[in-house]
């Protein structure tokens, strides 16, 4: 049997009977642990792919809800509230405005009109820690978008009353706007507003309104275009990465079971070679090598007769035939006999002898 050969009917259940033994019900043990741990990890994943259109409409940003029930100043804004539809009423602050350059709409790059609006009965977080006595709490609104810089600008919010309905939009992180002239900003960061506006309290995020109504509503105006909410949340759908990460758990277990199968069989396969170093025994081990004299194509017959108790015939050499007359004189054989081989047949082979020699062993 060799390991590249497929293991015969007769040889499962010696098979089995190794699979059987401490050491490997002992490995099959920590390899099961291990699938068991890979399986759990794939249904994991499986569930969180799927999870993700349960959390999309758990949310329920289509459903237009109180601004004060789910934004408080000072307060960080769960993640959840991101693209939540919500109403609200109060007024602009005109003169705390910002300029935001960079910005795409319908391809055309410009610039967002951001001005402060102050909701009515504004609450502070519990954990906020600030005084609203003497500061006006507000939050950023994007009023509009402009392809020139003079216009944005300019522009101005009215001063009066405002109803709103808008989409709550995440912060952006600040970045510098050292070299941006006075009243721009790179992006709506409440960190960086609070530092122009220090008479202000604000909130971790902005609004982007869906309409506003009322004589000081403000939005789209004075050469401003109407900028429409956009959805920052993922969509709903079967999560890919997360199946894909399943996958690859599976495919760890099974290339756990595999590699555990496979070295049981090497294994086997070891000892039924007789290769398996525990199976021999140390004290009686022998070597022998064979020596070949220089230049010589073959191990000669008679070598090869004591290494396999065959006649020299049988591995090549003359068939010895019987002699008929007498030996002379001196010992020599007669002529035409054939009882032996000559003296110098005898040194000839004498000369390109192979030796035997054991090398080890008691």
């Amino acid at each position: 049997m060799s390991p590249s050969r497929p293991i015969s009917l007769d040889r499962w259940s010696d098979l089995f009977r190794l699979a059987l033994t401490p050491k490997w019900l002992g490995s099959l043990l920590f390899v099961l642990i291990l699938v068991s741990c890979f399986v759990g990890l794939s249904a994991w994943q499986v569930d969180r792919a799927q999870h993700k259109n349960d959390a999309v409409d758990s949310a329920n940003v289509e459903e237009i809800v109180p601004f004060n029930d789910v934004m408080e100043a000072q307060a960080p804004m769960p993640g959840i509230l991101a693209d939540q539809r919500v109403s609200l009423s109060g007024h602009w602050l005109p003169d705390d405005q910002v300029v935001v350059p960079g910005r795409v709409l319908d391809g055309d790059k410009g610039f967002w009109v951001v001005t402060m609006f102050a909701p009515d009965d504004a609450r502070l977080g519990d954990s906020a820690g600030a005084d609203a006595s003497d500061k006006t709490i507000a939050i950023p609104v994007l009023r509009g978008f402009t392809t020139d810089e003079d216009t944005a600008m300019e522009s101005r919010a009215a001063s009066g009353p405002v109803e709103m309905t808008a989409q709550i939009g995440p912060v952006e992180g600040p970045m510098p706007g050292n070299s941006l002239p006075e009243g721009q900003v790179r992006s709506v960061s409440t960190s960086q507003l609070i530092n122009l506006f220090p008479d202000l309290l604000t909130y971790s995020g902005f609004l982007i309104p869906e309409e506003a109504t009322g004589d000081a509503a403000s939005i789209a105006t004075d050469g401003l275009s109407f900028v429409p909410p956009t959805t920052t949340r993922e969509e709903g759908g079967f999560d890919l990465q997360s199946a894909g990460y399943a996958i690859e758990w599976l495919t760890f277990a099974v290339m756990a079971l595999y590699m555990w199968w496979q070295l049981l069989r090497d294994d086997f396969v070891r000892r039924r070679l007789g290769s398996d170093p525990d199976s021999q025994d140390p004290t009686n081990q022998v070597e022998y090598v064979v020596v070949k004299s220089a230049g010589q194509a073959s191990i000669d017959p008679e070598v090869m007769s004591g290494l396999t108790g065959l006649p020299a015939h049988k591995h090549g050499a003359k068939k010895p035939r019987r002699g008929r007359g007498r030996p002379a004189a001196g010992g020599r054989p007669a002529a035409g006999g054939s009882d032996g081989a000559t003296d110098d047949d005898s040194n000839h082979t004498n000369a390109n002898s192979t030796n035997t020699t054991p090398t080890g062993g008691n």
